[in-house]
C-alpha cells in the first residue's frame, strides 16, 4: 500500500472514530462506503432474533437503519439478509446473491442484536482492504457503544440512549406522516422499592431489578425499546400499534410482575402511558408519561394510567418572561 493510500485509509478511519453514538456511527459508515466509486448501495440492519414461522427455516427479525419500527419489516434485500443470516460468517465476506455482488459486514453474530451491513457492488482489491479496515473499526466502536449505552446492572439500554432513541422514533413518524399506527411511551416504577432495599439490603434490591429487567425482555416485542431510566424506574417505547394493543401488552406485563416470585417476595409495578406525538417536544412527552405514572401511584399503585396531555400549565417559548 502506497503512502497516499495509507493517508486515505487513516482519514477514513478517523471519520468513524469521531462518532459519538451508534446512530452517528452508522451514518458515518454508510457515507464513507457510498463514496467508493464501485459501490452502488449500502444498507445497515440489526438482526433482533428469529421469527417463528412453523417451519424449519426461521426468518430473521430485522430493523433497518435509519430506524424502522415494524417487527415484520421487509425491504428489497430481505432474501439477501436471510441468506447471510443462514450462511454467513462473522467479519467481512463477499457473496453473489441473486446474481448481484455483495460485501457483508457481520458483527456480533449469534449475540442479538446482530449488526449486518450489506454493500452492493464489485470492488477492487484495494477498495476491499479499505472496507475490511473500516469494518474492524466499526466493530470496535460498536463494542464501545454497547458498554457506554447500556445500564451496567440490568444490561438494558440506559437513560442517555433512551433520549437518543426517542428522537429517532419521532423522526420516523415525521418522515412517515400520516401514519395508521403509533408508538407509546410507558414509564414503569416498582412499587415500594425503597422498602425492599431497607428490609433486604441493596444487593437483594439489585437482584430484584435484574429479574424485573429479564421479565421485560420476555414480555415485550422485538420491535419495542426497553430502558432502565434510573433507580427503580424503567421505560418502554411500544412501537407501531394502537392504544388498546399497547395497554393489553402493558397489563400482561403488570400481571406477570405481580405473579412472579422475586427474591424479596412479591412486588407490583405502576405504569404511566402517553402516545408519542411527533409534533410534541421530548421533555413534554416524558412529563406527560411521568404525570400518568404519579396518577397510577396516587390511585392505589399496581395499575396503569393513560394521559394525552399535561395538567400543568405550559408556557410558549415565544413569550418573553423578563
Amino acid at each position: 500500500m502506497s503512502f497516499e493510500q495509507l493517508q486515505t485509509a487513516f482519514a477514513l478511519s478517523s471519520r468513524l472514530i469521531e462518532s459519538k453514538t451508534f446512530h452517528d456511527l452508522n451514518v458515518a459508515l454508510i457515507t464513507l462506503l457510498m463514496e467508493i466509486d464501485n459501490i452502488k448501495d449500502v444498507s445497515s440492519y440489526e438482526i433482533l432474533g428469529k421469527r417463528h414461522t412453523g417451519n424449519e427455516t426461521n426468518e430473521p427479525l430485522i430493523r433497518k437503519f435509519p430506524l424502522s419500527l415494524d417487527e415484520n419489516f421487509k425491504d428489497e434485500y430481505q432474501s439477501v439478509v436471510q441468506f447471510v443470516f443462514r450462511e454467513g460468517s462473522a467479519g467481512v465476506e463477499k457473496h453473489t446473491i441473486n446474481d448481484l455482488p455483495f460485501i457483508c459486514i457481520y458483527v456480533n453474530k449469534d449475540e442479538p442484536p446482530e449488526k449486518l451491513v450489506l454493500i452492493q457492488g464489485m470492488v477492487n482489491d484495494y477498495e476491499f482492504e479499505i472496507i475490511k479496515g473500516l469494518a474492524s473499526i466499526y466493530e470496535h466502536q460498536i463494542n464501545l457503544f454497547d458498554v457506554k449505552e447500556r445500564d451496567l446492572l440490568t444490561k438494558l439500554h440506559n437513560r442517555q440512549t433512551f433520549v437518543t432513541t426517542l428522537e429517532q422514533v419521532l423522526d420516523f413518524y415525521r418522515r412517515n406522516m400520516p401514519s395508521e399506527r403509533s408508538s407509546f411511551l410507558a414509564i414503569l416504577d416498582i412499587d415500594h422499592f425503597k422498602q425492599v432495599n431497607d428490609r433486604f439490603g441493596h444487593l437483594q434490591g439489585d437482584e430484584v431489578l435484574i429479574h424485573f429487567a429479564n421479565l421485560m425482555r420476555k414480555s415485550f416485542r422485538h420491535a419495542d425499546f426497553l430502558f432502565r431510566y434510573g433507580g427503580e424506574e424503567f421505560v418502554v417505547i411500544i412501537n407501531q400499534t394502537d392504544i388498546q394493543a399497547a395497554l393489553s401488552l402493558l397489563d400482561s406485563f403488570r400481571l406477570r410482575v405481580q405473579q412472579y416470585d422475586f427474591p424479596s417476595g412479591n412486588i407490583t409495578v405502576s405504569i404511566g402511558v402517553t402516545a408519542i406525538n411527533p409534533i410534541t417536544p421530548i421533555p413534554s412527552i416524558i412529563e406527560i408519561a411521568d404525570e400518568a405514572l404519579y396518577l397510577a401511584k396516587n390511585n392505589g399503585r399496581n395499575r396503569i394510567e393513560v394521559m394525552d396531555r399535561s395538567t400543568k400549565q405550559i408556557f410558549s417559548s415565544d413569550i418573553e418572561l423578563f
